[in-house]
């Protein structure tokens, strides 16, 4: 048997390397899949952005999504921003950032058993309903919301394709973790 001369060594060992790092991030990838399998988007699951997944605008940011789906519009509320985009604290009677959009748009999330008329039920011990900027939310543990997230036709299908976002299902307590903490433990889910 011949030996190869110590340069083609060194060569293949390099070119060995350069497989592995290229090849071992995407098995654990695919491992990784295989424990947490995909959810698809819909009405009460979060979505959770990667790491370097979307645009600066949802950094480390979790959504909840009050409509998803087939023929419907995709839309939620970031929980997790307590000021706005440009750092300006948020309007009175306003507990979180919902989004990137339509700022002037209210959202209350309650875990009232009895919520009020018109709320729409989300997830067992949670439900929505609309206010405007007018109506001041319950004093009770309900949070409400200035702004929401959207997403045109595609685009939210287009984002998880790409890997943009982990969709997970949460409980009701589980929204009303604080602010700071709440990526971080849906994350841990998955890293």
């Amino acid at each position: 048997m011949r030996r190869l001369s110590p340069r083609y060594s060194v060569w293949l060992l390099l070119l060995t390397g350069l497989a592995a790092l290229v090849l071992f991030p995407r098995l654990i990838d695919t491992l990784k899949a295989q424990e947490h399998p995909s959810l698809e988007p819909k009405a009460g699951r979060v979505l959770v952005a990667r790491p370097s997944g979307v645009s600066d605008t949802f950094h480390e940011t979790v959504v909840l999504l009050l409509e998803a789906g087939e023929g419907q519009r995709t839309w939620g509320l970031v929980l997790n921003r307590v000021r706005a985009p440009d750092e300006q604290p948020l309007p009175q009677g306003v507990d979180r950032w919902g989004g990137p959009v339509h700022p002037a748009h209210r959202i209350t999330l309650t875990p009232r058993p009895h919520p009020p008329e018109g709320a729409r039920r989300l997830l067992s011990g949670l439900s929505w309903y609309e206010t405007d900027q007018t109506t001041q939310p319950p004093a009770d543990s309900s949070l409400a919301f200035a702004g929401v997230s959207a997403w045109g036709p595609g685009q939210l299908e287009q984002e998880l394709a790409l890997g943009a976002w982990w969709v997970v299902e949460v409980r009701a307590e589980e929204v009303f973790t604080p602010p700071g903490n709440l990526w971080a433990a849906l994350a841990a889910r998955h890293l």
